[in-house]
């Protein structure tokens, strides 16, 4: 017997590009949060690692019926190249190898020229937010560079800069970012990644810092920063920054 689900699950291209959707759209909502990763969004039976951001349960806990939650799935073996606008740096010792990464454009493209009008014509939407965790956060960081118009609230959590540590420093010399939308960054002190074990915890802080001070000299003046010193690398310690960016962003 198939378990009933409460999102409904799409499939939608670009050429030859294609993810799995999640959509949550609740009968009142006139916005939606776009999440990476999305198999992790809802249910920890679908979530990668067992556990999820449980985004229904933020939704009903907080009273929210405006907000849709937008799950887009992401794909193990091409994650960090759908991720990563560039090649992770040598000295990072991932699975992935140096030459993983450096094509994330091809992902953002497809974000706002396929999936974002979709959702605007099926569904309406006003407004619109992002939100990503790890990889994920640097999608949100390279989306936000576009400065697209449909998107005026950015969640980066536990963003990983250090794995293309130089060409993020070249990237925050000239990027430049919507000063009108809110950015909300978040990282815990206990942040450890395994293929880089414990070397990672300080490396997380360092990058959050250096996050918040490339969004403000690119232009962005609505940021929150948020630190839990208790809080470890996984979708648990996320729960609760994303349940506040909910509330923020149901407000709007």
């Amino acid at each position: 017997m198939t378990e009933k689900r409460d999102y409904e699950i799409v499939v939608l291209s670009k050429g030859a590009f294609a993810r799995t959707v999640r959509v949550f759209s609740p009968k009142k909502a006139d916005r939606a949060i776009l999440m990476h990763d999305g198999q992790n969004a809802f249910r920890d039976g679908d979530a990668a690692y067992g556990m999820s951001w449980r985004a229904l349960d933020a939704l009903k806990k907080n009273g929210i019926k405006n907000t849709a939650i937008i799950g887009i799935d992401s794909v193990p073996s091409t994650r960090y190249d759908d991720y990563l606008p560039f090649p992770v740096d040598s000295a990072f010792k991932a699975s992935a190898t140096p030459q993983t990464g450096g094509k994330a454009q091809v992902y953002v493209d497809y974000i706002l020229s396929t999936v974002i009008p979709y959702l605007k014509k099926r569904f309406g939407y006003t407004k619109l937010g992002m939100v990503g965790s790890s990889a994920g956060a640097l999608a949100t960081l390279a989306v936000a560079s576009e400065r697209p118009s449909d998107i005026c609230a950015y969640g980066m959590f536990s963003t990983p800069l250090f794995v293309c540590g130089d060409a993020y420093e070249k990237f925050f010399g000239g990027a430049k970012f919507d000063g009108d939308a809110c950015y909300r960054v978040f990282c815990g002190g206990s942040e450890d990644i395994a293929e880089e074990r414990g070397k990672t915890p300080q490396l997380f802080v360092d990058d959050a810092h250096t996050l918040i001070n490339g969004l403000r000299r690119g232009g962005a003046r609505d940021i929150t920063y948020r630190f839990d010193n208790r809080a470890e690398h996984n979708e648990k310690a996320w729960r609760e920054p994303f349940a506040e960016l909910l509330k923020a962003f149901s407000a709007l």
